[in-house]
């Protein structure tokens, strides 16, 4: 199981981060890729950097358009391009608080962290359910957990996701499709870079804490390991994920804790 060949792999927010090192990952284990962002430079350097790049697929795609999104699915279906799994990667989050978050950035957020997610489950689900066999894979967040401030809209479009793939799960185990939730703390990527303020321009920051987290390819090494293994879900990070416990034992507790993070 460790050897992915003959597998087709889509995975969405492939040009940096988790994304890429999914990618670069999934192709040494024998993986066929179709790449997705919205840069086709950055696609094309991940996908030269992978293993056996002539078999990989750029897919330029803009989740926060869905004609993007249909166009983007037009073309794999000109191609044949079955799906056999399903990485919903993409994700963008904010740095703002509410009063200072305008409506079109909370619309923004739950297109890209959400909806576009479940466009995509839903179009490459009825040939899973044909073939008895698939994964979805949703990279979420430990704020699809809890939540902390300047993250309104961020963590409500992960639990969004969250319940989605929640539900979805129940509906299609039986069938033979697993459904893998991630959901990471902090890793170092440029996340916090491009976080969106209120309205709507770049953080442009590295926060703190992402600086010394996690490298996306450790983080992807462990989804690797949970898709192979068949995992409900997994939460790679480092002592952030208390907060996990704290949650469980004592949500008073966690959001007191909460209340007390800086807010700069």
């Amino acid at each position: 199981m460790n050897d992915f060949t003959g597998k087709t792999i889509w995975i969405t927010g492939a040009s940096s981060g988790i994304g890429a090192a999914l990618a670069h990952a999934l192709a040494a284990r024998g993986a066929r890729l179709i790449l997705s962002a919205r840069s086709a430079d950055k696609l094309e350097t991940v996908r030269q950097g992978c293993r056996r790049p002539d078999e990989h697929l750029c897919l330029v795609m803009d989740l926060v358009d869905p004609a993007s999104i249909e166009t983007a699915w037009n073309r794999l279906q000109e191609l044949s391009r079955k799906v056999d799994i399903l990485i919903n990667n993409a994700g963008m989050t904010q740095r703002a608080l509410v009063l200072e978050t305008r409506m079109e950035v909370y619309r923004l957020l739950l297109e890209v962290n959400f909806l576009s997610a479940v466009d995509l489950t839903k179009k490459v689900l009825p040939g899973m359910l044909e073939r008895g066999a698939g994964q979805i894979v949703a990279v979420s967040s430990l704020m699809g957990k809890f939540s902390s401030p300047q993250r309104s809209g961020y963590a409500a479009a992960k639990h969004a996701l969250q319940g989605f793939m929640d539900s979805l799960r129940t509906e299609v185990h039986a069938a033979g499709i697993r459904v893998l939730i991630v959901s990471p703390g902090f890793v170092n990527t440029d996340v916090s870079r491009n976080a969106l303020r209120g309205d709507g321009t770049l953080h442009n920051k590295m926060d703190p804490a992402q600086a010394v987290a996690i490298s996306a390819e450790s983080c992807a090494e462990q989804v690797i390991a949970a898709m192979i293994k068949g995992r409900d879900e997994i939460f790679p990070g480092g002592k952030e994920r208390i907060g996990l416990l704290l949650h469980r034992l004592s949500p008073a507790l966690l959001r007191w804790v909460m209340r007390k993070v800086r807010v700069d």
